[in-house]
């Protein structure tokens, strides 16, 4: 059984299509996780090859429900809210991981999480990699035995524009396009494809600003996301999204990265003083829209909003996402 596994990753479409050759999932809002089972031990492992087992103990009645002594599944750690829907800002209160997958104490243990479940890639001696998606999903199905912490997560054949539709109407963050014959590649690959309904995206935090105001400590944290030469770009500032309580952990975190070296390509453009950090915290932001503003004209978020921060993806993961066209990839 393989001992380690690169999740595979989907690229970003503009719109919803409709084709038989696709099957079509709801995209979960949560810390995407490869589980390894061996006997009646189970190991987490993050996209970032990060060890989560001991920051979710509750998952390991996972192995109570899988008809399999050995095997590798693909899935995503998920809050739910009292209406069953996916919330990362609950996710981000219930994490319990730290940095390098460190495990930490939680602030809210009463939060229930599920793991759903939407790929096999290994069962009893069976690498099932190189085998389609549909054979792989109808053989995950035939072993996982559904409980209030693992769920086979859905999928609908064809119908992609009326799963976004009633993805948008719950308010979910979007669904994934998956082709039927797609074996599983351990990259970023056009066989899946993602399409987003809410605007969310990982960006580095290189520095915060001097408050304003009765506000204390620092104003707004300033993003960025690599570009292919490898420069950090800065795409915009978020203030808000923040209690008191996150407010006071920013702030200790950008104290202890504080740094006098500039971390972007290019001067920061802000009406208040930047101070710079080291580049090593992972910050989920939500926005309205890339927008071009400010005097250099660059592309910038608009309206960010802190959600929280991300300790399964790495600083050198956030880059410019290229969103392509679904009408010249079909």
């Amino acid at each position: 059984m393989p001992h380690a596994i690169r999740p595979m990753l989907a690229i970003s479409v503009d719109k919803a299509f409709d084709d038989e050759q696709w099957l079509y999932e709801i995209k979960w809002d949560g810390y995407r996780a490869v589980a390894f089972l061996d006997g009646k031990a189970l190991r987490l492992v993050s996209r970032n090859q990060n060890d989560l087992t001991k920051a979710y103990p509750e998952l390991q009645e996972i192995t109570a429900h899988i008809n399999a002594r050995r095997a590798i599944l693909d899935g995503e750690i998920v809050a739910l809210d009292d209406q069953g829907r996916p919330s990362f800002g609950l996710m981000q209160q219930r994490t319990g991981v730290g940095e390098g997958g460190r495990r930490i104490r939680r602030t809210r243990d009463d939060i229930p999480i599920v793991y759903y479940v939407f790929d096999l890639l290994y069962c009893d001696s069976y690498n099932l990699m190189q085998a389609d998606l549909e054979q792989r999903k109808r053989l995950l199905a035939s072993i996982v035995i559904p409980s209030d912490v693992l769920r086979c997560s859905e999928h609908w054949v064809g119908a992609g524009t009326a799963l976004f539709s009633a993805a948008a109407q719950q308010g979910l963050e979007g669904i994934i396009a998956k082709r039927r014959k797609s074996c599983y590649l351990q990259k970023r690959s056009g066989e899946w494809l993602k399409i987003k309904i809410t605007r969310r995206q990982e960006c580095v935090i290189g520095g915060y600003t001097d408050p304003r105001g009765s506000r204390e400590n620092f104003g707004s944290i300033v993003l960025g996301l690599y570009d292919d030469q490898g420069r950090l770009i800065p795409v915009g500032q978020a203030g808000s999204g923040f209690n008191e309580q996150t407010h006071a952990q920013m702030w200790k975190r950008l104290q202890a990265l504080e740094s006098s070296r500039n971390p972007f390509f290019g001067k920061v453009e802000s009406d208040r003083r930047v101070h710079y950090v080291k580049p090593e915290l992972v910050a989920e932001i939500k926005f309205t829209e890339w927008t071009h503003e400010g005097e250099s004209g660059a592309v910038k978020m608009r309206a960010p909003v802190f959600q929280g921060l991300r300790f399964d993806k790495s600083p050198s993961e956030c880059r410019f996402e290229r969103v392509a066209s679904i009408d010249k990839l079909l």
